[in-house]
């Protein structure tokens, strides 16, 4: 399940690619599959993840021909040259930054001139009514300390020395599961109502019909969970 459309930017062969925040690796694959011979490196703090982005790599042998690379770092301080990547993702992170300017500016370092950064956040009203639902979910530990709008984010982007290209949202369906959590937050894993929309989120990633392909496109302008920017570095 990607949060970007990788058909729509063009990376050359031989580009090098960067997920900051990678979790299990699914952006990172979602590329192998994309592109043929570029450099992955995925970036986490959380070792558990890291282990599973290894166990993923087994999957894409016949698609990893440079040998992927995951490792544990801080979008802080990145252990990367100036102007190394072509290609920097950064999704659903800076939401739970205290600093996300020192981590934008990081990202602009490392990235070179002309080269694409996209990340993506919670969109705006999807994530304020999961807020309003839930105090819980607002104050669990390493979540989310901040809600972006739209424009908000996209100027503080560009102050950083990128250009804006365009977004859009994502997810639509998974926005739902999430007020659903908020509002039965004590007891959500036991809930009726959430462990059937869950079974639903189960068929949609397994499955994905036609139908269910079709109308999360029609959704996501309105429902998305998630909102995907496409920047490039000037």
């Amino acid at each position: 399940m990607l949060t970007f459309d990788f058909k729509k930017i063009n990376l050359p062969p031989r580009s090098k690619v960067l997920d900051v925040g990678c979790g299990e690796g699914r952006h990172i694959f979602g590329i192998l599959h994309e592109f043929e011979d570029v450099y992955c490196y995925g970036l986490d703090q959380d070792i558990p993840s890291l282990d599973k982005c290894k166990e993923g790599l087994e999957f894409f042998k016949e698609l990893d021909s440079n040998g992927t690379i995951f490792q544990e770092g801080s979008v802080y301080q990145l252990p990367f040259e100036e102007n190394f990547f072509d290609l920097i993702i950064c999704s659903e992170v800076l939401e739970h930054l205290d600093d996300y300017h020192a981590a934008i500016k990081e990202i602009h370092r490392v990235l070179k001139p002309g080269g694409k950064f996209l990340p993506s956040v919670p969109s705006y009203w999807p994530e304020k009514i999961c807020w309003l639902l839930s105090k819980e979910y607002q104050n669990m530990p390493g979540g989310h300390v901040r809600i972006f709008k739209k424009h908000q984010l996209i100027d503080e982007v560009r102050n950083h020395g990128f250009k804006y290209n365009n977004s859009e949202r994502f997810h639509g369906f998974h926005s739902a599961y999430w007020w659903l959590r908020c509002l039965f937050w004590k007891n959500q894993d036991a809930n009726f109502l959430v462990k059937i929309y869950k079974k639903f989120l189960e068929f949609q990633i397994l499955q994905n019909p036609a139908w269910l392909r079709i109308s999360e496109r029609i959704i996501n302008p309105i429902f998305g969970k998630s909102i995907a920017y496409y920047f490039e570095k000037e």
